[in-house]
């Protein structure tokens, strides 16, 4: 099984036929009275509710997508509120556009960091 895990981008029948060649081999030295068929029952059903996993994720996947592609339509916005402006954010604007103040000055004034100033500003300058 450790040829399968060292060529995950081969060929999936023949990784299968690979990895069913080594049980095989393994469950042809195991005795008889470890019921080789339960072995084989419970790889099976192993197999089986692996599969399941996966569909069920990729369905829960496909309708979360659906989920927020619908929410995005109708305008919900994610992510935590923003922070009002500062009451001074006008003034220290003005006076930045002016040449009066740096970003940085401007920013502090407002009790912002410059990232944020700069995103208000670009925020405010989109919306007209």
């Amino acid at each position: 099984m450790a040829q399968i895990l060292e060529h995950p981008g081969g060929d999936v029948q023949e990784q299968l036929r690979v990895m069913a060649g080594e049980i095989i081999h393994q469950l042809s030295t195991l005795d008889a009275a470890m019921g080789k068929e339960q072995l084989l029952g419970g790889l099976v059903s192993e197999l089986f509710l692996a599969v399941a996993k996966e569909t069920q994720q990729q369905e829960r996947r496909q309708k979360q997508a659906a989920g927020i592609a619908a929410a995005k339509a109708r305008g919900v916005r994610f992510g935590m509120a923003r922070k009002p402006l500062p009451e001074n954010f006008d003034n220290c604007y003005e006076a930045w556009r002016e040449g009066e103040m740096t970003l940085s000055q401007a920013a502090e004034a407002c009790g912002m960091v410059r990232t944020s100033f700069r995103r208000a500003i670009d925020r405010r300058e989109q919306a007209g």
